[in-house]
């Protein structure tokens, strides 16, 4: 949300102006979850990770970013893309420090599992490393 505001009042732009020129607009909410925007749809807001324990914000955006860009590289559509996002955030939030996290497939997939549900956990465990 902070870069978003920052965005429109640096550019001089409203929102659906930004999103007119843009077409399509991420925004993170924090506990919130993700917002996602399209030109010409309804927004759709993906929950944050249930039972998260935070500990320390530092890299989690990026890691959001990670997780999201990575699951559209694979061709997932963008709610799936958010999910992932929001579970790589979180595993950043869990730690100190921005990179201090491990993943691992297994308990990864479980995780989403119990944060989106089976058939989501599915469509990502399937590009995972075995």
């Amino acid at each position: 949300e902070y870069e978003e505001a920052l965005i429109e009042r640096k550019s001089g732009w409203g929102s659906a102006e930004i999103l007119d020129r843009v077409g399509v607009r991420i925004t993170t909410l924090g506990p919130g979850g993700a917002r996602i925007e399209r030109k010409g749809e309804a927004p759709i807001t993906v929950p944050a990770v249930p039972d998260a324990s935070p500990v320390d914000p530092t890299g989690s955006g990026d890691a959001f970013r990670s997780g999201f860009l990575a699951a559209v590289a694979w061709g997932l559509p963008f709610e799936r893309a958010a999910q992932l996002g929001n579970l790589m955030a979180v595993h950043a939030l869990e730690v100190a420090g921005g990179q201090e996290y491990a993943l691992k497939p297994g308990p990864l997939a479980d995780r989403f599992a119990a944060a989106y549900g089976d058939p989501a956990a599915a469509e990502v465990a399937s590009h995972l490393p075995a």
